[in-house]
């Protein structure tokens, strides 16, 4: 079973994938006011823009963080890749 979470904001959905996560910290270490390890829940979709946060996100080495825009585009860098 995944164990994934996901997390809704007023202009992305972000969704994470624990099993999937290697810790590499990229997300707390690059956005902050997104990815709070020390706050419940630790991600904050309107934390910033929903640009930064898909440009972010793109940036995951593990693709545990994926990431849906509200205006109906879903995407990951590495998906994006495969199409």
């Amino acid at each position: 079973m995944s164990k994934q979470k996901l997390y809704y904001g007023k202009d992305i959905e972000v969704m994470f994938n624990s099993d999937v996560c290697i810790h590499s910290g990229i997300c707390v270490k690059g956005l902050p006011a997104v990815f709070d390890l020390s706050k419940r829940p630790w991600v904050d979709p309107d934390g910033d823009t929903s640009e930064a946060i898909a440009r972010h996100i793109d940036t995951c080495p593990s693709g545990a963080l994926t990431y849906k825009l509200l205006d109906g585009e879903y995407s990951t860098k590495k998906e994006d890749e495969h199409a």
